[in-house]
């Protein structure tokens, strides 16, 4: 880079007020060292930092430092070491390709039965008629637009095949619902007529067609964070879940909160968290047959493996093993 490209780089970062440079690999090992981050073996923390973003294994520094407010902010606790940083970090990789791999089993099912049950109400190419929902003209054409997209981007070969040989670039429902994503097919669950809706989820004991709905679109919104290899361990989910009103287990994860002025309690569900998530998956799974001990198991063998995590921190209440969808 010539000088006249570095002045016109280093005006570019002033104008958008971000002032931090690059930092060699060196240079990040020797912060985190002046931070009072324990590292034993600088060719090991060398090679991690060299194999994962910096930036992406920081997310996993604030729980082993100081709070923000703190004097000694950005410090490390005391006795913290570079392999803690880490084990984190792989536990929360192996936690979201669990949660990931349950929820593809949980899409895979509504897949086929939102596909089974609307073209069997209204054949295969049903859902090009707003009459055959229950929304306005509005929404409908929303969804419809991003069916055809989605579909237009498809590289799948039974796509093309489909086109070439029928002449017509409309899918019939039962091959529309393996192109699009699980987001969309959360909003088209969203818009079937009440009786449709009850036929699809027909098997889940206890769950109204309202808090299903939120729990579809949940679930495509945890399902993006673990494809796109985001922090989950103790994340707040930006959806929460809905609590049902028959299901007492679901009720029982919560925490009580204590007003410090006026000393009263109340008590908040903890459905923004990812425990509470696990535990709609569970039970999904234990619902529609799918072989949810093998989750179950997943889960609790995961902890065994990294007995120091902060449960506490993912909204794991004691005594979960307790609840119903987890004996």
């Amino acid at each position: 880079m010539n000088n006249l490209q570095e002045q016109l780089q280093n005006i570019k970062n002033q104008e958008n007020g971000y002032a931090k440079s690059h930092k060699t690999f060196d240079e990040q090992l020797k912060i985190l060292k002046e931070r009072d981050l324990i590292i034993s073996n600088d060719k090991y923390a060398f090679t991690k930092l060299n194999h994962i973003n910096y930036y992406r294994l920081s997310a996993y520094f604030l729980p082993l430092q100081y709070k923000k407010e703190s004097e000694n902010k950005n410090k490390f606790l005391p006795n913290t070491a570079f392999e803690d940083v880490v084990k984190l970090y792989y536990f929360d990789t192996e936690l979201r390709k669990i949660i990931f791999e349950a929820i593809e089993s949980i899409e895979i099912y509504f897949r086929t039965q939102i596909a089974y049950h609307h073209s069997c109400q209204y054949e295969p190419y049903g859902y090009l008629d707003q009459k055959n929902f229950q929304t306005n003209q509005e929404f409908y054409d929303k969804i419809i637009k991003t069916l055809k997209d989605e579909t237009g981007r498809a590289n799948e070969e039974f796509v093309s095949h489909f086109e070439d040989k029928y002449k017509t670039k409309d899918l019939p429902i039962w091959t529309l619902v393996e192109v699009i994503s699980f987001g969309t097919l959360s909003k088209m669950y969203s818009i079937l007529k009440t009786d449709e809706q009850k036929k699809v989820t027909y098997q889940l004991r206890g769950i109204n067609n309202t808090v299903f709905k939120n729990w579809l679109h949940s679930l495509s919104v945890l399902r993006n964070i673990c494809a796109h290899h985001s922090r989950c361990w103790n994340k707040t989910l930006g959806v929460k879940f809905e609590v049902p009103n028959k299901l007492e287990s679901f009720k029982k994860i919560n925490k009580t909160i204590i007003d410090e002025k006026t000393n009263l309690t109340s008590t908040i569900y903890m459905n923004d968290k990812v425990f509470f998530a696990l535990s709609v998956i569970e039970y999904i799974l234990a619902c529609i047959g799918e072989d949810e001990v093998e989750f179950k198991e997943k889960i609790k063998q995961l902890l065994q493996k990294y007995p120091h995590v902060d449960k506490n921190a993912m909204g794991f209440v004691d005594n979960w093993e307790e609840l119903e969808m987890w004996r």
